[in-house]
């Protein structure tokens, strides 16, 4: 009896496993979005794409512990005609990892750098979430002529106020973004992270739950390293880029004073902060994001916007 319900487990498993894969791939195929991959700095970039072209190109950066499947609701429902990639940063997803260099926002800054100049962008709207965020203001700091642009979604790098997901830390000296060791686990991370999370499938969710669980000591290493340098506020007065600021009022994570720091300090920007939304709006929330990229971008200054095949 007991052999037969460790092989209906190990079945149950596999089989969830497969159709987690086949969910996102079908995301993929909705989004129109194709996958890929390049060498860079002898590690490899796993990204997906829309289109052909690379005078310009959007770029999305995911947060820490995240990968690039968090960008497909909202790449299905932008209406761009921009090339849109979507990369795995280093030490998520399918990308290789970077134990040697680290993880923290100046090597992630100069890996992302290395990663368009390996595909040949010639200037990138960066959109960046959470630790993404980050890395696109030390991106606009360290090379404004290559970003056009920055969309900052519940972005890290500029924090006043001290959220409650920094406050629990301090408190318990424990991350629940983080450390992921049961589905329980991970259900009570996505109940900090979003405020109106999408239905998730109970076989999935064990799938999307095993990912994480298996993930835990990377994404420990991560968090340990962001934090080292994950203040930007000392290099928001140099970026000049045009920048869209969007926040969920409701975010735990990253706390929505920080939207007006940015938007005070950023010399160029506009800000939208979004009622019963948490820190992932492009989840949450990815049809009206959509429309607020799909503006920003249109009103950009000339030239801009290459055609995607």
């Amino acid at each position: 009896m007991v052999w037969r319900k460790a092989k209906m487990s190990s079945w149950t498993t596999r089989l969830s496993d497969r159709l987690l894969a086949m969910a996102l791939a079908a995301e993929c195929k909705s989004a129109r979005l194709e996958t890929a991959s390049v060498a860079v700095n002898g590690g490899r970039f796993a990204y997906l794409r829309r289109g052909s072209s690379l005078t310009e190109a959007i770029v999305m950066l995911h947060g820490a512990a995240s990968d690039k499947s968090a960008w497909l609701r909202l790449a299905k429902y932008m209406r761009t005609d921009m090339t849109i990639l979507i990369p795995d940063l280093p030490g998520h997803g399918q990308s290789t990892a970077a134990p040697a260099s680290g993880y923290d926002i100046q090597a992630q800054t100069d890996r992302m750098l290395g990663f368009l100049a390996a595909l040949g962008v010639g200037r990138a709207h960066v959109i960046g979430n959470s630790m993404g965020g980050a890395i696109a203001l030390r991106m606009a700091a360290d090379s404004p002529d290559s970003i056009a642009s920055l969309v900052l979604i519940g972005s890290a790098g500029a924090e006043t106020t001290p959220s409650w997901l920094r406050q629990q830390f301090s408190d318990s000296g424990n991350n629940p973004m983080v450390a992921i060791r049961s589905t329980a686990d991970y259900k009570k991370m996505i109940g900090i992270g979003m405020e109106k999370a999408p239905y998730i499938p109970g076989f999935l969710l064990g799938a999307l739950a095993r990912n994480y669980i298996a993930r835990e000591e990377i994404n420990q290493r991560i968090a340990r390293d962001v934090d080292k340098d994950l203040d930007q506020r000392h290099v928001l007065g140099s970026i000049s880029a045009r920048s869209l600021i969007i926040w969920g009022a409701q975010d735990k994570v990253v706390h929505v004073d920080d939207a007006q720091t940015l938007h005070t300090r950023l010399r160029n920007s506009e800000k939208v902060v979004l009622d019963g939304i948490g820190h992932v709006p492009m989840v949450e929330a990815p049809k009206k994001v959509a429309d607020l990229c799909d503006a920003f971008y249109a009103g950009l200054p000339a030239p801009r916007l290459s055609k995607a095949a």
